[in-house]
């Protein structure tokens, strides 16, 4: 179902689009955020218009099969933005369904924008806490016969350290984005 409202977020931003074309686009765009091909895509768009999600037009060719240009109808778009103001389901480490969907935020009300914002700050600092508190747990089980502690917490700690940092400049950038948008998006 996610490639589904991918690929109507994709049309809805693109109204005339072709198959062939999603292809490249989510290859140059949404493509590291989740992985298709046009073996995925074409049953997908075939669901969508089936499901009256997106409608299309066959526009001839000469010497080729006629290409179809897909659009969004209104139970599409009422579909999307079901999707879009959708929580997004939380995974501990998995930052790209945020980052999915939030390539969507042009099609999303201010205050939606903001929810989703918050939802992954806390999500984030949640999963901190408990990325150190288990860093300290794992320290207290080694065992000082086998393995030197120091070394390992050179190596642990490092790890750690990597982690921490990176969640603290993403959290950082979310609460400047939250700013921004919240002082410079009208509803």
């Amino acid at each position: 179902m996610e490639l589904e409202c991918v690929l109507l977020g994709l049309i809805s931003m693109r109204q005339g689009v072709t198959g062939y074309e999603l292809n490249r686009i989510f290859t140059e765009s949404t493509g590291y955020l989740l992985s298709t091909s046009l073996s995925h895509i074409y049953p997908a768009l075939k669901k969508l218009h089936d499901r009256g999600l997106v409608s299309f037009e066959d526009v001839p060719i000469k010497n080729r099969l006629a290409k179809k240009i897909y659009r969004v109808t209104p139970e599409g778009e009422a579909a999307l933005q079901q999707w879009l103001n959708q929580p997004i389901e939380e995974k501990a480490v998995d930052y790209k369904p945020f980052f999915l969907k939030m390539a969507f935020s042009p099609l999303m009300s201010k205050e939606t924008i903001l929810q989703h914002i918050d939802r992954e700050i806390e999500r984030l600092e949640y999963y901190h806490k408990e990325k150190e508190r288990d860093f300290q747990v794992e320290a207290e089980y080694l065992d000082t016969q086998k393995f030197d502690p120091a070394k390992a917490a050179i190596l642990w700690g490092g790890i750690n350290n990597i982690l921490v940092k990176t969640d603290a400049l993403r959290l950082a950038w979310l609460k400047n984005w939250r700013k921004e948008i919240e002082d410079g998006i009208q509803k």
